[in-house]
């Protein structure tokens, strides 16, 4: 058996985890139900068990509990991503990545809502948000080293895609009245990366990989 002092620093770790997985959990069932403009700390308060002093001891701040809950979601997303095997055209791999990162957000409409808050820092490194960023911007980031488009054009590349994508996965959570085609989304990332492919494609054979004076 350990010695009596390190026996209480376990049970008080075990107490710790016990109390930050109460709230938490507490806090993803509320947000499932009631959605981020429904939530509470009040109502989290009646449904955890615990004081807002208690919560606020763990988690600091209203903004730190729901960025502590986004974060674990995002971990599946990062294993998601992690998981998925190599393909060896870097459009490719965007194409799987983007489907994998809008299923993602479709299953999960209130964080993705809340990862597209405005921030007052960016996401720390190692942070799971940070490594789903790093993971989803690396094949059009190969695309830049190996001189297939300008920096110019991996900007306007990732915003048009930013841009498609959280139209796929916000409008339906938005307007879940409207009848959206199974096949919406596969069929517009494959449009929007087929669009990219023929402009990389006729400047190949224009016989150049920029745009010359951009």
């Amino acid at each position: 058996m350990p010695p009596p002092a390190q026996a209480a620093q376990l049970r008080r770790a075990r107490h710790r985890d016990d109390a930050r997985r109460t709230i938490l959990s507490a806090t993803e069932a509320l947000m499932a139900e009631s959605g981020y403009a429904g939530f509470s700390m009040r109502a989290l308060v009646e449904r955890c068990g615990y004081s807002a002093p208690t919560i606020y001891h763990y988690f600091t701040d209203k903004p730190g509990l729901l960025e502590a809950v986004v974060e674990e979601k995002l971990e599946d997303l990062v294993k998601e991503l992690e998981g998925l095997p190599a393909e060896s055209d870097p459009v490719d791999q965007a194409r799987t990545l983007s489907l994998v990162f809008a299923r993602w957000g479709i299953r999960n409409p209130t964080h993705y809502h809340l990862i597209n808050q405005p921030r007052d820092r960016d996401p720390s490194p190692g942070s799971a948000g940070q490594r789903a960023v790093d993971l989803l911007s690396k094949p059009l980031g190969n695309l830049l080293q190996s001189n297939q488009i300008t920096e110019s054009e991996l900007e306007i590349i990732s915003q048009s895609l930013w841009a498609c994508l959280h139209g796929l996965i916000s409008l339906p959570a938005v307007r879940p009245d409207k009848d959206w085609s199974p096949g919406l989304l596969e069929a517009s990332v494959d449009a929007l990366f087929r669009g990219w492919l023929d402009e990389f494609a006729s400047r190949t054979r224009q016989g150049g990989s920029g745009h010359e004076g951009q």
